[in-house]
This record gives structure tokens, sequence and C-alpha cells, in this order.
């Protein structure tokens, strides 16, 4: 009897161990598990008992990132998360992005949120979105986006509609996207190349009008 008691309560103990290290205080910058939370959508947030493990900054926030999917998610002093969907892959994105705006994901759209309070400023409305530069932004809806090179350094927009956003959400300037037959500079065709994970991205031929080809040309 005590040797199945002995057992019970070392299953106890490694069950309760697992469930601490599965949700670390952020103060050590660790990897959340998805268990950590409770509810989904707009109504998920951290579970009460995990409440005390997060250090929150001054605006009363926290980043956590959850493991199994590498989300990247805020959350508030009651554990609601209030930007889903991080992104911040790019030096363009959270923490320091230009103006202040990043992007985030909700739903399959994407939209922007100010990384000094955490208040989402443009909704997640858009397919696509890029970085915000120079106090404006391009979006596109019904499109796709393809990398322009393997490490996706660049991309572009192909199809659908493309709009240029200030940071009040307000449309600068709507365009067509090309097609992917005319998607590379001076209208060109690309070649689509697979890029790992079931993408692939777009290898587009020199620029014809670009300077560096005509210098190249000249110095022959």
């Amino acid at each position: 009897m005590k040797a199945v008691f002995a057992a019970l309560m070392l299953g106890l103990m490694t069950v309760s161990c697992s469930a601490a290290e599965s949700c670390p205080p952020t103060a050590q910058q660790g990897d959340w598990d998805a268990a950590c939370f409770a509810g989904s959508g707009p109504q998920r947030q951290v579970k009460q008992e995990h409440l005390g493990k997060i250090a929150f900054d001054r605006s009363g926030h926290a980043v956590i990132r959850i493991a199994e999917t590498f989300e990247m998610v805020a959350v508030d002093r009651r554990g609601r998360v209030v930007v889903p969907g991080i992104y911040y892959a790019t030096d363009f994105d959270y923490p320091k992005p230009r103006g202040h705006l990043a992007r985030f994901a909700d739903g399959g759209k994407c939209g922007y949120f100010d990384v000094r309070n955490f208040k989402v400023a443009i909704p997640a409305l858009y397919d696509h979105c890029m970085s915000f530069r120079e106090d404006r932004a391009s979006v596109c809806q019904d499109c796709t986006v393809y990398c322009t090179d393997p490490d996706c350094h660049d991309s572009l927009f192909v199809d659908g509609k493309g709009l240029q956003l200030d940071p009040r959400n307000r449309v600068l300037r709507q365009f067509a996207l090309p097609t992917i037959a005319q998607a590379c500079p001076g209208g060109q065709s690309g070649t689509l190349k697979p890029k790992g994970g079931g993408s692939s991205w777009l290898d587009c031929p020199e620029d014809p009008a670009s300077p560096f080809k005509m210098e190249a040309s000249h110095g022959r």
C-alpha cells in the first residue's frame, strides 16, 4: 500500500513539475505550451493559475511565445490575448518596427498594432501586409505574396487589389496588382521554384531597365 501511495505521489509531482515547466515565468523568456491558455479566438486567455508568472511592462502587457506553433501573442493584466499572431522575424517588425506599428495576423488576415501600448491601429482586414516604411505600408486583398529569393529578403504581391495605407488606416492609393506572368520587374514573367514546406518563391529575370545592367554593359 505504501508503495502504491509513493508511486501516486511521484506521479502527481511529475505532472506538477511538467505543468510548471510548460508555463515558465516570462522573465525567463521561455516558450509556453498551448495548454497554458484557455478559450479560443477573442476569448483566448492565460489560465488563472499562471497569471502570477507573468511580468508586465509599463503599458500593462506581456508578450509570450507558444511552443507548438511559434505564435507570439500579447496579453493584458487579466491574461487576455489582445494581439495574436505577432510578426517578429524581420528587422521591420516587433519589437522595433518603423513608426511603432508592427504586423499581426488573426483569422487568416493581417493588420497592425502599436508596440508602445499593444492597441490595434489597423484591424486584421487584409490578405497580406508589408511592414511600414516612411509612414506608409502596402497591403493587398484577394492576392498572393511571393518571396523573390529563397531566403525571402524581399517579396511582391500578385493578383487582386493593392492598397497603400497611412498609420491611421486611411487609403493613400489603390492599384491593380500584376498577374504572375507579369509580376517581375519590367513586366517580365518569372519562374516558380520550390521553397520548402510546400511553398514557392518567384525567381525573376534581371530588370531590363536596371541601371546596374547598363553599367555592366558599358563596362564590357
